[in-house]
């Protein structure tokens, strides 16, 4: 677990910093702008959290497929599902408040984004349509009966209803401010 810890600490570290480099950016930033760049914030800390929670290191010798150095397969998914979350998050916050303001960046963020949440829309509604649900609920339930669960579970909800409720405000706003933008004046 130190190296979990430590490779943790160290990319908890490298994000605080490129953060921090980007802060005055950010203040000087429009509001809208302000909001879009915050909506990576979170995606960056639930990465952060996956790979907390999923490294589960195994010794050798590792087999495809079956354990790597950061556990399970299935783990191991998570782990780098959770890197991405980190490099994506700093990379959305970076472009929204660094870049050019144009209809074209506006658009590639809102596809980048889209594109990142596919595979969970595609996972929902195959839930939706044909998951078997009851099981999956008493899952959760049994999972936040005790207190590290729960913990898990209500700050992963909070973080992705920042990031959603974030990103979505500043897609509006920024698409609203671009569209007045381009608009000819009135006379």
């Amino acid at each position: 677990m130190v190296v979990v810890w430590a490779v943790w600490s160290f990319s908890a570290l490298l994000a605080a910093v490129c953060v921090g480099l980007l802060w005055k950016d950010l203040r000087a930033a429009p509001r809208s702008w302000q909001l879009l760049a915050a909506a990576g914030l979170p995606l960056a800390l639930g990465g952060l959290g996956f790979i907390l929670r999923f490294w589960h290191p195994l010794p050798g010798p590792y087999l495809a497929n079956k354990s790597y150095p950061l556990g399970p397969y299935l783990n191991t998914w998570v782990v780098s599902f959770g890197f991405m979350w980190l490099a994506f998050g700093l990379v959305f916050f970076a472009l929204a408040i660094r870049t050019p303001r144009t209809g074209r960046l506006w658009l590639a963020l809102f596809v980048g984004w889209i594109f990142a949440w596919v595979p969970h829309g595609i996972i929902g509604i195959g839930f939706a349509l044909a998951g078997s649900n009851e099981p999956s609920v008493e899952f959760y339930r049994d999972w936040a009966s005790r207190w590290p669960g729960l913990i898990n579970l209500g700050s992963s909800a909070l973080i992705m209803f920042a990031h959603f409720g974030l990103a979505l405000w500043g897609f509006v706003q920024t698409g609203l401010e671009l569209r007045r933008e381009s608009s000819p004046s009135a006379p």
